[in-house]
């Protein structure tokens, strides 16, 4: 039968390479890391050993962020910004220098913004709406749309606008309106002790509405916070509040002379409460054109349309107030130009006024989420869970995973942000959650990290790395949420071969310039329009699918049609002009036409914008048809043909693609390229070899199984450099399978708790279920055998070595020689020359998970969870044991075979 090789295996089999190299690789290409300071208690000494195993392993970047400290060791923890912080601080920026990793932080402890000295009236705050209705017969209380008899008797004069016992806490009255006739009057100075008196002596009417506008501070105190930065979360619409805050943290540098860090961070927009500011009304007339006090009445029932305890005849009538929601619309929009304004681009500013940069994570947020992460120099997003995309032979651990919250259209938010505003960085908090703590194998990372590439990113950060003391009993400090990518996980052995893939991506992915067909106006008026029953409308990577189900569809159905987009808003929409027959934006990217999703409302401003593009020529499509869309562009063949995901950017020799088979179905085609070229060259990440392509009129031979990956630059003009003569196939047949049989002999090295044993077995097995030891232990296993090749088998020939099932990663080496580590699906290397006539030694170090040890140490109730606040819990966010895991697959899982392909 017919087999595909990996191309693993195939680029790097050709016999001839060439000249052409690889992007310089930089810092930035590097993997980075979030680096959680529990309790901030650090030293120099493990601070050094932490960042020596970092670099060693090829991390490039550190962000600090403190946070809640480890149980019975309280006299060790450091307060945030104290003296002795930051010489923690600049001791770490000095090594980071001496080691070349890039030191930055987050702008505070946990998250949000927050902490001890910002005072109440500078906190996030919400409003409390209190509505009352007075006729000539009493007092009436409108909750919810119900009017109801208040406990006040009939006839009464006054009118007590106290809170409940509940909202009072910090709660200020700040106006009373009251409502008549179509009028609105300020009644607040009416109001005495909390009490209005003969509210129908205000107005000439015999029925009055009164609507009390309460602000309740202190919503929120800072999550996970570290020693010295609990306290109240700041309002992030208040200008002067951001302001303070920030002033804070520069008097701790400036007091100490401590160097500021390249980049400061801002995590996920998490504060659920803050739904005001105490400029709000002010803000909105400037913003909107009217008043909102005037429209209270239908700012409440439009927040309230969805509350299940409304009648239909309540909602009936609460619709007729104005179908549009224009008023809970412009809220909301109002909420999103302070959070930009007040907020991002203040930090930003205050950034660059410190020589240091910014990175954040604009979704969570109420605002239009291009505008803010356009706002920053890099625009960061989130993976949440794991995604399913049935690669064949990729590791599958039932009931220990959570889907990906972050589908491909969530994903490519950020990196649109980045391409509109030419900004050269996306990056990503990386690998939240795939799985179980314990239980994340390198090989569930690649396949959705290539979704991120394929999305835009090209600088992620792993979320995360625990400073853990070097002698501290494992498994060490830990964060809450996995992945844990650190020196006690055992997929710390040959974690440093999939940071060399990452940074051969990211190499290139940083290079050039982005290339993708269309812009898509992001539809916020229309979202802003949704989810009714409350008032803060937040973006958050959970949600999205139900606030946007309608614009997801849309980029899917643009990919699905073998293009590629860019979300734009209006805000930045208005900069583009029209050159040459392409859309330019203000930054410089260029793009083929504009797609308007949905056919929602648009700003009159953006309307006309558009209508002056079209008439210039521009290319306008209210749909994604795609022979509608084959007028401006043409479609990729790696998408639609071959159902894989890429990118494309260009460069000034040409483009170059970024190309992943998440799909279950090995792909070997001949397909035609959407930009034209002379040659091509295929980069291998996993290896980083060179091959030629093998191309015709345009069309390359493609070669890639389920799960792999690679990179293909075209040339606009053939290079010296570039052998003509010799066209490398990609594709290869294999001819013939040699299964290693065995007798093999099996030991262990870097292992705990120890072995101290070998083990000869006839035939291939895992070692879970050897023994008592060995369904324990953590480690590396060594198997070991002899085999035969002969004259006839001709070992010269092209010839590789097929692992198959491996737990979870391998190193492999022939009579003695390194040919290269299997850490992702397929498990294929190349065997480079190594096999000879006669007998040869085969040596296969296997590395599993620590699911294993960390299982027996909760069956002999070993007290390893010993971090404060939410210490550590499963993919639920519940607390839990791992001792009825049952034991997990640890080394060769298959039969191990050579297959030799034809040339």
């Amino acid at each position: 039968m017919r087999k595909l090789l990996s191309t693993i295996a195939i680029t790097a089999l050709s016999s001839v390479m060439f000249a052409q190299s690889w992007p310089t690789p930089t810092l930035e290409s590097k993997p980075g890391t979030r680096w959680w300071w529990l309790g901030s208690a650090v030293d120099k000494s493990n601070l050094e050993w932490n960042l020596k195993e970092l670099s060693a392993h090829g991390i490039g970047a550190v962000e600090i962020t403190p946070i809640y400290g480890v149980q019975g060791n309280e006299k060790n923890n450091i307060d945030f910004l104290s003296n002795q912080w930051m010489e923690m601080l600049r001791f770490t920026q000095d090594q980071g220098k001496r080691k070349g990793i890039e030191v930055d932080m987050a702008t505070g402890t946990g998250w949000p913004f927050g902490g001890p000295f910002v005072p109440l009236k500078e906190s996030a705050c919400k409003v409390l709406l209190l509505e009352k209705t007075i006729d000539s017969d009493g007092v009436w209380n409108t909750i919810n749309g119900y009017k109801g008899v208040h406990p006040e008797s009939k006839n009464t004069t006054v009118v007590d606008l106290s809170l409940s016992e509940k909202d009072k806490k910090n709660a200020f009255l700040d106006k009373v309106i009251l409502y008549s006739n179509g009028k609105t009057v300020d009644v607040t100075s009416n109001v005495k002790d909390g009490k209005i008196f003969n509210p129908l002596s205000l107005t000439n009417s015999n029925e009055v509405k009164l609507i009390a506008v309460f602000i309740k501070y202190g919503v929120m105190r800072v999550k996970r916070a570290a020693p010295g930065g609990d306290g109240l979360v700041i309002d992030h619409f208040n200008k002067k509040a951001v302001r303070n805050y920030l002033k804070h943290i520069e008097e701790a540098f400036e007091r100490t002379n401590t160097p500021y860090p390249h980049t400061f961070f801002n995590d996920s927009y998490e504060v659920a409460e803050a739904t005001w500011t105490p400029l709000m009304f002010e803000e909105f007339a400037k913003r909107r054109g009217y008043k909102l006090e005037d429209h209270l009445p239908e700012l409440i029932a439009q927040s309230t349309i969805n509350s299940k305890s409304l009648d239909s005849n309540t909602i009936s009538t609460i619709k007729t107030i104005d179908s549009s929601n224009k008023v809970l619309a412009d809220y909301r929009e109002t909420l999103s130009d302070l959070l930009l304004e007040n907020f991002t681009q203040q930090w930003t500013a205050w950034a660059h006024s410190h020589g240091a940069i910014t990175r954040n994570q604009a979704h969570g947020s109420p605002a239009n989420l291009i505008d803010c992460y356009a706002a920053v120099d890099i625009p960061e997003i989130e993976g949440f869970g794991l995604s399913n995309f049935g690669i064949k032979g990729l590791r599958e651990d039932p009931g220990n995973t959570r889907k990906n919250d972050s589908d491909f259209s969530m994903l490519k938010y950020a990196p649109s942000a980045a391409h509109v505003t030419g900004k050269p960085y996306t990056s990503s908090e990386t690998f939240t959650w795939l799985t179980e703590h314990f239980r994340t194998s390198l090989s569930q990372l690649k396949p959705d990290i290539d979704l991120m590439f394929c999305a835009g990113v090209n600088h992620m950060f792993f979320h995360g790395t625990c400073y853990s003391p070097k002698d501290v009993d494992w498994p060490g400090w830990k964060f809450y949420a996995s992945i844990d990518m650190s020196p006690t996980n055992s997929i710390w052995r040959d974690a440093p071969y999939f940071m060399q893939y990452v940074e051969r991506c990211q190499s290139f992915l940083q290079w050039g310039q982005p290339d993708n067909d269309f812009l898509v106006l992001l539809p916020v008026r229309d979202m802003w329009k949704k989810n009714t029953g409350k008032l803060l409308m937040q973006f958050s990577i959970h949600e999205m699918s139900k606030l946007a189900p309608e614009f997801i569809e849309t980029i899917l159905d643009i990919d699905r049609a073998g293009f590629d987009c860019d979300y734009i808003s209006e805000r930045l929409l208005l900069g583009v002009s029209y050159v040459n027959g392409m859309l330019v934006t203000s930054a410089g990217t260029r793009y083929k036409g504009l797609i308007i999703p949905n056919k929602g409302k648009i700003d009159e401003r953006i309307a006309k914008h558009i209508e002056s593009l079209k008439m210039q020529g521009a290319h306008i499509f209210y749909n994604t048809d795609k022979n509608e869309l084959q007028k401006a562009a043409l479609p990729e063949q790696i998408r639609t043909q071959c159902g894989m995901k890429t990118i494309r950017r260009k460069n000034d020799n040409g483009y170059h693609y970024f190309i992943a088979n998440l799909t279950p179905n090995d792909v070997e085609e001949s397909i035609t390229l959407s930009v034209p070229f002379k040659n091509a060259m295929w980069f291998n990440p996993l290896n980083g070899e060179i091959s030629q392509a093998s191309f015709t009129n345009n069309k390359v031979n493609i070669n890639l199984r389920s799960g792999e990956s690679m990179i293909l630059q075209t040339f606009s003009e053939t290079k010296e450099n570039i052998c003509q003569s010799f066209i490398a196939n990609i594709s290869h047949t294999v001819t013939e399978t040699k299964i290693i049989e065995g007798p093999w002999t099996l030991s262990f090295i870097e292992e705990s708790p120890k072995v101290n044993k070998t083990y000869q077995l006839p035939k291939l097995q895992t070692w879970e279920g050897l023994d008592e030891k060995t369904s324990v232990t953590m480690g590396t296993g060594i198997y070991t055998t002899r085999f035969k090749m002969s004259k006839k088998d001709n070992p010269s020939s092209l010839w590789a070595i097929d692992l198959g099932d491996v737990r979870e990663s391998a190193r492999v080496y022939i009579n003695g020689q390194f040919i290269g580590c299997a850490w992702s699906v397929p498990f294929v290397l190349n065997t480079k020359g190594t096999l000879k006539v006669g007998e040869n030694e085969l040596r296969i170090e296997v590395t599993n998970l620590p699911a294993n040890r960390i299982s027996q140490l909760d069956r002999d109730e070993v007290k390893w969870r010993k971090m404060e606040d939410i210490n550590v819990v499963d993919i639920n966010y519940k607390k839990t044991l791992y001792n009825k895991w049952t034991p997990t697959l640890s080394g060769l899982a298959s039969e191990v075979k050579l297959i030799k392909l034809t040339e």
